[in-house]
């Protein structure tokens, strides 16, 4: 059997979280779509798909005891190793507990990005955002995030978090720290990851505004169905 996991609109038009499917013949994650389009009523085009945590390619080949989670476009605490943090948390974020972590004596230079809910938005009145995140899985693209910062600007210090739940106008959503020996790598290394994890990131946003309630439309990184 797969377990199949569904996130933001695709887990409210199925009315459940996850569900059981036997493995499909040909055993591929696009085989698998078709059988959960016709069984649950969803269209999946245009989504992206990870197994077992990771993107995978439609033609990936299934085996019994996969996690399948069917991810649409997203919008734009883990602790691998001393000098990184990554978190996806329902708690506050707080600019200060980036500082604390990332300010040392190895790093002469710290730069940071704080993301908040802001309104009015494309000219609407907003009055919440609901962020919804596969938590285990967007910890592990931060990680991967930070090694490939890494790879372009040298030793760094990476603290990101993200957060999840309802949040208004002015609440920090997401928090960006970079911690390096040399002024330009922190400032262009937090570049970076905001413009990489606003793509590859699986957060999705439920906006209510002044019309009801709306997903904010979403980006794709990969292959989709």
């Amino acid at each position: 059997m797969l377990s199949v996991v569904f996130f933001a609109r695709l887990k409210r038009e199925a009315g459940l979280e996850q569900a059981e499917f036997p493995l499909p013949s040909p055993p591929t994650v696009r085989a698998l779509a078709a059988e959960v389009e016709a069984r649950l009523g969803l269209s999946l085009k245009g989504c992206m798909v990870a197994v077992n945590e990771q993107y995978a390619d439609p033609e990936q080949t299934l085996k019994d005891g996969d996690e399948v989670a069917f991810l649409p476009p997203v919008a734009g605490g883990s602790d691998d190793q001393a000098s990184d943090f990554f978190q996806v948390t329902s708690a506050e974020l707080r600019l200060e507990q980036a500082s604390t972590f990332l300010v040392r004596p190895e790093y002469g230079a710290q730069a940071y990005f704080v993301g908040t809910v802001r309104s009015p938005n494309l000219g609407k009145v907003v009055d919440y955002i609901e962020y919804e995140g596969y938590a285990p899985m967007a910890e592990k693209v931060m990680r991967e995030a930070a090694d490939l910062a890494r790879q372009r600007h040298g030793e760094l210090g990476v603290y990101v978090q993200h957060r999840t739940g309802r949040l208004t106008p002015g609440q920090v959503s997401i928090l960006i720290g970079v911690g390096s020996p040399h002024r330009r790598a922190a400032l262009e290394a937090c570049d970076f990851l905001i413009e990489h994890l606003k793509v590859v990131l699986p957060v999705w946003k439920l906006e209510g505004d002044e019309d009801g309630e709306h997903w904010v439309k979403g980006q794709v990184s990969g292959q989709t169905l």
